[in-house]
């Protein structure tokens, strides 16, 4: 069953927004996608100057696969083992061949800390590489950069005398579609993936990180799915409490919402209002403007972005709509109201963010100007295949 969501027929007053986190963001973070950039990169790419070829392969496939220090020194002890070379072409270790990438400066290439809080004296930094700088990361990988779609494609199919439509790029359906016509004559629509997923980073579950990744819609399927196919954009802080009241208390639950939507707003602010980026592609500077298409994560992730109330204490616990926990097994209802950022600024305003269970902090995503429908849909449209 489809469920049709109701829009709100006037979104276009929003109410004040009263709960937003003063954010810094870095001036540069901006920077890297000029059209100037993109003639300059065109002209001039930045690569290491590698000693030789086996050296820079080797130093590729490290990276790709996220070799340790360790397995690639003893694949370096191998490879000079069997090779009868007089003079290994390799690094002497794997630590130095990292060393000569952090040497050579390349500016997508490079990370930058930030603080957001300290709490119970310890202070919680926020690693991580401006999203301009991580898409150019992918567009460097020669295979990523001769696949990039940049129309609208629509695929059909004739199956048993009828025509069936296909949805299976992004570049298919129906939002890319309807996006794309609202973009200038020369401008291409650039489809911004995020995964994130908060995981363990130890067997015993004492350490854990909240990594986030970008990909691009434009990256056909086969492509995307490979690792390299991925950029790091950053790794969340994670607040830690030395006992179990503060960890339950509900002021340290709104701190971590806050610190949450923090870092967001600095990984996302350099393209929430959809600004011209120049990329080179194929050898030419093109103009792109970008759109954050998917956000992919589970449920547990999806309540972070959405600020809604867990399920245990949430009378409307969808994050994309607010269907009340008593009609989610309801065959026969047909629509409800969509969770747009207009609907939650107005409850949140109004005094009626309890019963629309959302939490009152501020949410980067009610800034989109582009589509205020946009995050309260997007994940389950992609499932359904009704973009």
């Amino acid at each position: 069953m489809e469920i049709e969501t109701q829009e709100t027929e006037d979104e276009t007053q929003e109410p004040e927004d009263e709960t937003r986190p003063e954010v810094q963001v870095d001036e540069d973070d901006y920077k890297g996608a000029s059209l100037d950039d993109a003639y300059e990169d065109l002209q001039h790419p930045q690569v290491v100057e590698w000693p030789n070829d086996a050296y820079r392969e080797f130093m590729e496939i490290t990276t790709k696969f996220q070799l340790s220090n360790s397995a690639g020194d003893a694949v370096i002890r191998f490879f000079n083992k069997f090779s009868n070379l007089d003079a290994s072409p390799l690094p002497s270790s794997t630590k130095v061949g990292r060393e000569l990438l952090d040497n050579a400066n390349i500016q997508h290439m490079m990370f930058k800390e930030v603080s957001i809080t300290t709490f119970q004296n310890i202070e919680y930094i926020l690693h991580y590489r401006p999203v301009i700088q991580a898409v150019k990361s992918l567009l460097v990988i020669n295979s990523i950069n001769q696949s990039l779609v940049l129309d609208y494609k629509e695929k059909r199919e004739i199956r048993d005398g009828i025509e069936h439509r296909l949805f299976e790029e992004q570049y298919n359906c129906n939002w890319w579609r309807r996006e794309e016509l609202k973009l200038s004559v020369g401008q291409r629509l650039l489809s911004i993936i995020f995964y994130s997923d908060a995981t363990t980073l130890d067997h015993m579950g004492k350490s854990s990180g909240h990594p986030i990744f970008l990909s691009l819609g434009n990256i056909p399927n086969s492509q995307r799915n490979k690792p390299e196919s991925k950029a790091l954009i950053g790794y969340l802080p994670i607040l830690k409490t030395k006992d179990s009241k503060t960890k339950n208390s509900e002021s340290f639950r709104k701190l971590q919402r806050t610190v949450f939507h923090q870092c967001l707003t600095i990984l996302l602010q350099p393209i929430l209002e959809g600004p011209e980026l120049h990329f080179v592609v194929r050898h030419n500077a093109i103009t792109f403007v970008p759109r954050i298409s998917v956000i992919l994560a589970d449920m547990a992730e999806a309540y972070k972005f959405t600020n809604v109330y867990q399920p245990s204490t949430s009378k409307r616990p969808c994050g994309s709509c607010l269907i009340s926990k008593d009609d989610l097994n309801n065959t026969e209802l047909t629509h409800t109201l969509p969770r747009t950022s207009y609907n939650m600024k107005q409850a949140i305003s109004n005094g009626q963010a309890h019963e629309n269970s959302i939490h009152t902090e501020h949410n980067i995503f009610w800034e989109i100007r582009y589509n205020l429908k946009f995050f309260s849909l997007l994940i389950f449209k992609l499932i359904n295949n009704t973009f």
